[in-house]
């Protein structure tokens, strides 16, 4: 006879990140970005999506199992947003960056 197992597929997803927390986001292309200052990001409750939205803008979605890659982040290539994110920031912006790399 076999054993019954009692699979628990679901992990706890901390508060905090239920809640959200504002930050800002950019995306550079080769020749233009796009910014999006105070932006709140928040995970759903099963762990699977990762939820932005900016005042005055539509909210976007991605699916966390998309994402390969969470890594420090680094300046902006574009001069003129590099200087938006210091004088918001400080000096120590980069130390307040990250990058989320995804796709298939």
């Amino acid at each position: 006879m076999t054993k019954y197992f009692d699979f628990v597929w679901r992990k706890e997803v901390d508060a905090k990140l239920q809640e959200g927390a504002v930050f800002d986001r950019w995306t550079e292309e080769k020749e233009s970005y796009e910014y999006e200052p105070n932006c709140l990001f928040k995970v759903d409750e099963y762990g699977f999506f990762v939820y932005w939205k900016s005042d005055g803008k539509e909210g976007n979605v991605a699916e966390l199992s998309q994402v390969s890659d969470i890594r420090r982040g680094t300046m902006p290539k574009d001069y003129k947003l590099a200087d938006k994110l210091l004088t918001k920031h400080g000096q120590d912006v980069e130390e307040k960056m990250l990058t989320i790399c995804s796709g298939p």
